[in-house]
């Protein structure tokens, strides 16, 4: 394998207009007044003054997606095919709801995230209609995932020009306790028969999902099901495809109820509705969807090679996930006002799958997992983890001001690791940022979590270049890893004793420096690193996060003939 991408980690933010014109407009729009409306874009669809309101939500996300077992030669490949199916079956299921409702006229106000939001016009009979329409897809997706991913459809009637945001919020909810209840009761019970399916001749567990299935074996001699099978070639064909046919007569590399997805590299005669990944093509609408993938030439890298690239002698990988801060509240504060939740569902869902495919595509070994909606999940070097983390947050900051922020959580692991776990952890140390408030802050959120540290990003933004020069440091031998060893303890023991006097500098919480004086003295020599080192003995210093300092540079660090 050739050498590896370096990405440049410089801190700049990409200007507004290089990144996306429309941001300023979908921001103007969500903060617009009742009384001082903005100008409507031309894209805005509407939203009529009465009808049904119909949405789609899609659960189980996690546990399909992340399903390819580590180790598999192509889990890469099934991962990617089974992160982009979840967006490409929400959009099918979309247009399929659309046709399906043609005649009330209806309007798309949103379509992200596994979720979309449209308006019909009352029909006579709507409620039977819908009905019917929700045994038809769970009949699709019992028969197609066996209940490991749901799609939930809900309908509420509206009037006065409001989204009926609370009624569809209930209607979710009561769909999401009773799964799949009009396909899986009969007369009233369940039919037990269903959940269970006998063996079959020359069943075995699949290599790559672990699933009961008839198996074939591949390149890699995986015994691997059918469904892992279509995976790889999805993933296979994801690589070089810029754009998506959807039409009945499309070749079906994804199908849903009658409506075929035909992924392709170019634009075709073909008669369809084409979506374009990377821009407007002719006749071609954008479609947002988080799609990056780290290549050698024209291989793309798998787990272990984007492993490799990470800094210092052990080769972590990185998972990190972002979730936008109270998301939920601010669509509830609109009220149901349709233009302004159009205009924040399109700035959220911009920003977090183009704007990070922008980010990511300017030279990283990240592996975009999926994105969209106001969150991402991302695989990559530990470290290219943090600074792309901190450049997408500069750029949110660029377009929104601190009006939208996100928090963040990183876990590191061998390749080898199930990214299902993986995931979980790094879910874990999210939550816990939104949660729990890191030093000098009053809450939680707005704020990541790594390295066992609870940062916000404002001090992260100084915390990576000291961090990067402490490891500079350690590889020239100017600072000696039983220093930092030392150092560790140090703040561990700060730590504890700051705990105990709930915040007061007694003399214990203050002991840790004539003890790190003491350090500095015996092992640093005079320069840089020892100016840095006395510098934490001041007060207002980055002391309090001098353990992830620490930690990166002891991670980062690549130490020639070995360890000292």
């Amino acid at each position: 394998m050739g050498e590896q991408r370096r990405p440049s980690e410089s801190l700049s933010v990409i200007q507004v207009s290089e990144m996306n014109s429309e941001f300023v407009v979908y921001r103007s729009m969500w903060k617009a007044s009742a009384k001082h409306k903005a100008s409507l874009p031309p894209d805005y669809p509407g939203w009529p003054d009465s009808g049904i309101a119909v949405m789609g939500d899609f659960s189980g996300i996690q546990t399909f997606v992340f399903r390819p077992v580590p180790g598999a030669g192509g889990a890469a490949r099934r991962l990617r095919s089974r992160s982009f199916r979840v967006s490409a079956y929400s959009e099918m299921i979309m247009r399929w709801c659309h046709q399906s409702l043609a005649q009330g006229r209806p309007k798309v106000l949103y379509s992200a995230g596994g979720k979309f939001l449209m308006a019909v016009n009352a029909l006579d009979g709507w409620e039977a209609t819908l009905a019917k329409m929700r045994t038809d897809l769970n009949r699709w997706t019992w028969e197609t995932f066996g209940g490991e991913l749901l799609f939930h459809l809900a309908a509420a009637p509206f009037d006065q020009g409001r989204v009926p945001h609370s009624a569809l919020k209930e209607a979710i909810r009561a769909s999401r306790t009773q799964p799949l209840a009009n396909v899986l009761i009969s007369n009233g019970s369940w039919s037990e028969n269903a959940f269970f399916a006998a063996a079959d001749f020359g069943d075995g567990k699949c290599d790559a999902c672990a699933m009961t299935r008839q198996l074939t074996t591949n390149d890699d001699d995986e015994e691997i099901c059918d469904g892992c099978t279509q995976d790889e070639d999805t993933g296979r064909k994801l690589l070089n495809s810029k754009y998506a046919l959807i039409s009945p007569h499309a070749k079906a590399d994804l199908s849903v109820l009658g409506t075929n997805m035909e992924l392709s590299p170019r634009q075709t005669s073909a008669q369809g509705d084409w979506l374009a990944f990377e821009a407007n093509g002719n006749n071609a609408n954008h479609w947002s969807v988080l799609r990056h993938f780290p290549r050698d030439g024209a291989k793309p890298l798998d787990f272990q090679e984007i492993a490799d690239a990470s800094s210092g002698d052990r080769k972590w990988l990185g998972y990190l996930r972002i979730d936008g801060d109270r998301a939920g509240k601010h669509f509830e504060e609109l009220q149901g006002d349709p233009q302004r939740m159009w205009a924040l569902s399109r700035l959220l869902n911009s920003f977090f799958a183009d704007t990070a495919n922008q980010l990511l595509a300017r030279d990283t070994n990240i592996y975009s997992v999926y994105g969209g909606g106001d969150d991402l999940f991302v695989v990559g070097p530990w470290n290219e983890l943090l600074h792309f983390a901190l450049r997408l947050r500069q750029q949110l900051r660029s377009v929104a001001g601190n009006e939208l922020t996100f928090s963040a959580g990183l876990s590191l692991a061998k390749p080898k690791e199930h990214v299902l776990t993986q995931a979980t952890l790094a879910l874990q140390e999210l939550e816990s940022a939104k949660r729990r408030s890191g030093y000098g802050r009053q809450s939680g959120s707005d704020q990541i979590r790594a390295l066992g540290v609870t940062i916000d990003w404002e001090t992260f933004e100084k915390l990576l270049p000291m961090a990067k020069d402490v490891t500079t440091w350690i590889e020239r031998k100017e600072i000696p890893g039983s220093f930092l060893h030392q150092l560790l303890r140090l703040h561990h023991y700060w730590a504890r004793a700051r705990e105990e006097s709930r915040g007061r500098e007694t003399a214990t919480v203050l002991r840790y420096k004539p003890l790190l004086y003491y350090q500095i003295q015996r092992n640093l020599r005079p320069g840089k690193a020892r100016e840095w080192a006395q510098g934490l003995l001041k007060p207002d210093s980055l002391w309090p996060w001098a353990d992830f300092i620490a930690r990166y540079a002891m991670l980062a660090a690549s130490r020639v003939g070995g360890k000292e």
